[in-house]
């Protein structure tokens, strides 16, 4: 109860609602006031006659409330403003990342434009499935092969039927005729669709030809297969129905030849691998290629004889030579070595001999491998031999200094022709170099010490003066002769 001359305030339900919408919209927390002597405030009055009275306990608790709705109305916005807060400064961070990178950033709404730009793929029409192994398709002959036959099959492509099947009874379908077969195999390895219809009527014909497949590998023997497309590393093979793989070096001696040719033909194979009970099958006809070519060489061979000259087509340029094709030996080619295509040793093959021309040369040899050796320069005089005549050791003739080096000059005999003074022989005296005694482009007297046809060497000496011609003379040890006195100091 209080007393006479305490008053104690009072707040209206304006006040209330006015201090309620302020704290709500400014964000702020609700000024609670205190009376004295600790006491709390009075709910508001119910009517404007209310006497005032002391608080009680659920106006107090009233007032409580009151504070907490405040509260919980002003910690939404500022957990609000620390999310943005901490939304920029993730922005911030992925930005930096991405220029560092050397990316930049695309706005929402250029995202959104590219993304509304890009085909929906679920709306195209999905793949189309893969045929299923005993599959009754439908189609037309598109090509009648020697051992085949090419089906087209409506929308889905070509598929390829072994003709064996049809035992040599009745003839075959015509190119447009309708055909029905059953898939064999799928084609998901990269071959053709393969087509049959005898390896689905007998339900022991897949057994029966893994038994002769693989006594076929026990004894060496051979089988038939049918190519029936090219894939990864070689040819897919079917042999009666079962599938085998040939390695591209076991069907072809010449690597990165083109195996498509091969589809559709039946070839004798040998069986090399025979695993996981006939699913993994390797195939090979390296052997009757190597017997077959070394026939066709040496019957190749033995129409040419050694040292004959024949005419060749450079067929191509190597480091070491050059492959030439003979005509008259069906084509064999053989090799002329690069020190058999010219007579000047230090010459580039590809400034004397072009791809494709038509050549001269000469059988030098055909070795046990059945190699076969030729040489161009053979079928050519040897300009070294008039020159070995002309320029014969003793004899004087006049040259010209090209050029002074430590070691000698050399003069030119005749264009395209020089010869080595070495510098013990320039002079009597002792000289430090060829420039103490003659001069470039001077005009010289020499006489031919020494001529080297293979290594097309010409050595001289200088002419003595006076002498037009020195008589030559057998020099051997202990032998006397004659000698003239040049000089001295």
């Amino acid at each position: 109860m209080t007393t006479p001359d305490t008053e104690t305030p009072t707040s209206s339900p304006a006040d209330a609602t006015t201090a309620a919408a302020s704290t709500g919209e400014g964000q702020a927390e609700p000024q609670v006031s205190s009376p004295p002597n600790g006491e709390t405030s009075p709910a508001p009055a119910s009517s404007p006659a209310a006497p005032t009275a002391a608080p009680s306990p659920p106006a107090a608790q009233g007032a409580t409330k009151e504070g907490a709705s405040s509260d919980h109305l002003a910690e939404p916005s500022a957990r609000a403003q620390e999310g943005e807060g901490k939304g920029e400064r993730e922005g911030n961070k992925r930005r930096r990342t991405k220029k560092k990178h050397g990316t930049q950033e695309t706005p929402d709404g250029e995202e959104a434009r590219e993304a509304r730009s890009k085909p929906d793929k679920s709306t195209h029409a999905p793949p189309r499935a893969a045929f299923r192994i005993g599959e009754e398709v439908f189609g037309r002959v598109k090509e009648v092969k020697s051992h085949a036959l090419i089906i087209d099959i409506p929308g889905k492509g070509n598929a390829i039927f072994d003709t064996s099947e049809f035992g040599g009874e009745g003839t075959l379908p015509a190119v447009g005729d309708r055909f029905v077969a059953k898939v064999l195999g799928d084609g998901g390895r990269g071959g053709l669709v393969v087509l049959a219809r005898k390896y689905f009527d007998d339900p022991t014909y897949e057994d029966k030809v893994k038994e002769e497949v693989e006594k076929a590998f026990q004894e060496k023997t051979v089988v038939l297969g049918l190519v029936t497309g090219v894939i990864k590393g070689g040819l897919e093979v079917y042999v009666k129905g079962l599938r085998a793989f040939a390695p591209a070096s076991h069907v072809e001696l010449r690597p990165g030849a083109n195996l498509s040719g091969h589809i559709g033909q039946q070839y004798l194979f040998l069986v090399e691998q025979y695993a996981k009970k006939g699913r993994d099958i390797v195939l090979s006809r390296k052997a009757f290629l190597e017997e077959e070519s070394k026939k066709q060489r040496d019957g190749s061979l033995s129409k040419l004889t050694v040292g004959a000259i024949v005419p060749g087509i450079v067929k191509s340029i190597v480091d070491f030579g050059i492959f030439v094709a003979i005509p008259e030996a069906d084509n064999i080619e053989g090799l002329v070595h690069a020190t058999e295509i010219s007579h000047e040793p230090r010459v580039r093959i590809r400034d004397v001999v072009k791809i494709g021309e038509e050549i001269k040369v000469k059988v030098v040899k055909i070795d046990d491998k059945g190699k076969l050796w030729l040489s161009k320069k053979a079928t050519e005089p040897d300009p070294w031999e008039q020159i070995r005549t002309k320029y014969a050791v003793g004899t004087r003739h006049k040259g010209k200094i090209t050029r002074n080096k430590d070691f000698g000059s050399f003069v030119e005999l005749e264009p395209g022709l020089e010869g080595l003074i070495h510098l013990t022989d320039l002079s009597l005296k002792r000289i430090e170099s060829p420039s103490d005694v003659v001069k470039e482009g001077q005009e010289i007297d020499v006489v031919v010490a020494s001529f080297d046809t293979t290594n097309r060497k010409i050595g001289l000496h200088p002419a003595p003066a006076g002498i037009e011609q020195e008589p030559r003379q057998k020099v051997a040890p202990h032998k006397t002769i004659k000698v003239a006195v040049a000089g001295h100091d």
